[in-house]
């Protein structure tokens, strides 16, 4: 599932490849990923517009158009951003194609369609139209700020690190990493938390969310790209601890799957 570091990563992919050019022709292959905005009022809003800057807000990836206005793209739990150029096949689950005046095309793929494509006037009014709390990696979400999103939180640290309204950008998979680094239990109550847990675990959701970014998350093999003593290549049945080689234990918090060392994270 795309999370902070993997949007970041299309963000990039955006920037180096699409951003000044100019959108020649909008292709929806499924209308279905626009939820109510019509292909013909999303066609009209972008075809002939240059892609002029983007931005990035936890899971969310913003462009901002020329004339007006905001490209949005939400990638759910398949989604994905690619460019391809002319001569390349059209990759699998296409589902919004844009195809640029003088090269190539950048691509929206969704397998599972969990996910949207849109349009807004306003970055801004679009943040707090979806409720989104402040990006885990924005330089103003410092630990003062971290400090009172989790203060007066009577839940379990994993939910309100997924909780988007309180922090954006951190779903299942990374909040266990950060959880594994920090030596917190996926089940331990916020409220409960000394003042040094506090410390350590903002300190290590940066660290943690910006290695993902410098690993090249996003791609296949990011997995593999992360450093030694990582919990994500060992995250899956049967794994380990990569610390001290216990059992990995799966249980669920809050509804979803969490992974956590019994050893390493007791509560």
């Amino acid at each position: 599932m795309p999370e902070l570091p993997d949007v970041e990563g299309f963000k990039r992919i955006l920037t180096r490849r699409a951003l000044r050019k100019r959108i020649d022709r909008v292709v929806v292959s499924d209308a279905r990923i626009l939820g109510k905005l019509s292909k013909r009022a999303f066609g009209s809003r972008l075809q002939g517009a240059r892609l002029v800057e983007v931005r990035r807000h936890g899971k969310h990836l913003l462009v901002r158009l020329d004339p007006g206005g905001w490209l949005t793209l939400h990638f759910g739990m398949t989604g994905a951003l690619q460019f391809v150029n002319k001569s390349d096949s059209a990759p699998p689950f296409a589902r919004v194609r844009l195809d640029f005046a003088r090269d190539g095309s950048l691509v929206y793929t969704n397998k599972r369609m969990i996910g949207r494509v849109g349009f807004a006037k306003d970055a801004a009014d679009f943040i707090a139209a979806e409720k989104l709390g402040p990006d885990a990696l924005d330089r103003r979400f410092d630990f003062d700020a971290f400090k009172a999103a989790m203060g007066g939180l009577k839940r379990d640290v994993k939910s309100a690190l997924m909780d988007q309204q309180i922090i954006a950008g951190i779903g299942n998979i990374y909040s266990d990493e950060i959880l594994f680094q920090a030596r917190i239990n996926p089940a331990a109550r916020t409220d409960k938390f000394a003042p040094s847990q506090l410390k350590r675990l903002f300190a290590d959701m940066r660290k943690v969310l910006k290695t993902a970014v410098s690993r090249g998350a996003g791609s296949e093999q990011s997995v593999e790209r992360m450093p030694k003593g990582s919990l994500l290549p060992h995250r899956n049945k049967g794994g380990r601890c990569p610390r001290c080689r216990s059992p990995l234990k799966v249980f669920k918090v809050g509804g979803r799957t969490a992974y956590c060392c019994p050893t390493c994270q007791a509560r």
